[in-house]
């Protein structure tokens, strides 16, 4: 964690001095040059009339005497005066020379001024000026240092939480990890870290959540296949000890039954298993009447006493995007939920409110107590208290469907019907 901070410092550093080092190549040359022509500016009107002084005495006395060696010390500026050939400009500049222009050369804060003086060969040199940077030397020294200073405060006290909140972190995920998962993390802040720190709690919610599943799945599992196991078992002892050929052909059809219960069980616990374990699938656009109906169709020949009475047909597509395989199970278990309890008749109808198609599977059976129409929905809940011949399953055909309807963005709900027994409402988005 230290060294991600420190990296952090150096990267800052590095970042500072790259921009020094920019400003060195690109900025500080253009403030020179207009520093530059801003000195000459200045300059050009007492440099212009000192030039005129010079002129005019060299125009009386045909010398200039001292009045050069006494503006220097006056003024603390070295002033002399030079023939033309000896000042240090370049083609350009002599022409502006030439041209009455007061010319500045040199390096910026060491400027040196040159003025033509009229009628001789002579120019008058003025400099270099006694100009100073403004943080050269100890200032400029000192100055950097307050400015590292307050960046390496200032970074400090922005990074001093963030290190805290990724310790916390560290702190939760290294607990997690290690099977505590009533861990959390704190969440300080709404910057990204608290996010990271929401998801991480999040995380832990759902392994928590999952595990607890998991375990009970485990355990009701195992009780389960306690009781097909403990048919086979009967049925064996009772195929031995059978004397009669129809006794043992007896056992042994109920070993058979067992076997296929035992089967059945393992399908529907796969099944539910895959699907915990699924996310919502990149189906296709389908419409549900005709899979209903031929659903519908299916399951006239499965025997019962009760009818199914299939959905009237209607002319507007109810197109929804799920994957057609997983709806006709969802709603093939819901109808033959319904078929096992009904007494007379069982009816299948669509609607369409907003943005949701639905599919209801009515029956006129006993309804569902309002205490259970949640509970149903449970992994190996049952409203009777054990498979019989009129009552089979395992409790998982309700739990699948809620699945599957999780699985693609909908829900199912069981709620009273106008048959008089149970509705149960399957749900999906357009």
């Amino acid at each position: 964690m230290d060294r991600l901070f420190l990296r952090v410092y150096l990267h800052i550093f590095a970042g500072v001095l790259l921009a020094g080092l920019t400003a060195q190549a690109f900025v500080i040359p253009r403030i020179n040059a207009q520093l530059a022509r801003n000195i000459e500016a200045s300059f050009a009107v007492p440099v212009a009339l000192m030039a005129e002084m010079f002129e005019e005495r060299y125009s009386q006395y045909h010398d200039f005497g001292g009045p050069a060696e006494r503006a220097s010390k006056r003024f603390g500026v070295p002033v002399a005066i030079i023939p033309r050939a000896e000042a240090l400009l370049g083609d350009a500049a002599f022409g502006r020379l030439d041209g009455g222009e007061v010319v500045r050369a040199g390096p910026v804060f060491e400027s040196v001024l040159y003025a033509r003086i009229e009628g001789t060969g002579h120019v008058l040199q003025v400099g270099p000026l006694p100009l100073m940077f403004p943080l050269g030397g100890a200032r400029g020294a000192a100055l950097f240092l307050l400015f590292v200073g307050g960046l390496s405060l200032g970074v400090f006290a922005l990074l001093r939480p963030v290190r805290r909140q990724l310790l916390d972190l560290r702190r939760t995920a290294e607990a997690l990890g290690k099977g505590e998962l009533d861990a959390r993390a704190v969440v300080g802040s709404r910057d990204v870290i608290g996010a990271l720190s929401t998801a991480l709690n999040h995380m832990g919610e759902e392994l928590q959540r999952s595990i607890a599943m998991r375990e009970e799945l485990l355990h009701i599992t195992s009780h389960e296949l306690r009781a097909p196991t403990q048919r086979l078992h009967f049925g064996l002892a009772l195929a031995r000890e059978a004397v009669e050929p129809d006794e043992r052909e007896h056992a042994f059809e109920r070993v058979e039954r067992s076997l296929e219960e035992l089967e059945q069980l393992i399908d529907e616990l796969l099944s539910y298993v895959r699907l915990k374990g699924r996310r919502a699938p990149a189906g296709a656009a389908v419409d549900v009447r005709p899979v209903l109906a031929a659903l519908c169709e299916t399951l006239t020949i499965v025997p019962g006493r009760a009818a199914i009475v299939a959905p009237v047909p209607c002319a507007e597509p109810l197109v929804v995007r799920v994957e057609a395989r997983l709806v006709e199970r969802a709603t093939s278990n819901l109808i033959l939920n319904a078929l096992r309890y009904a007494s007379s008749r069982v009816q299948i109808s669509l609607t369409r409110e907003g943005r949701a198609i639905h599919i209801h599977v009515d029956d006129d059976g006993p309804g569902i107590p309002l205490a259970e129409r949640e509970r149903i929905f449970e992994p190996f809940h049952r409203l009777d208290d054990g498979r019989t011949e009129e009552s089979p399953g395992f409790g998982l055909g309700l739990a699948i469907v809620r699945r599957i309807a999780e699985v693609h963005g909908g829900s199912v709900a069981a709620l009273g019907s106008e048959l008089g027994g149970a509705r149960f409402t399957l749900s999906f988005p357009v």
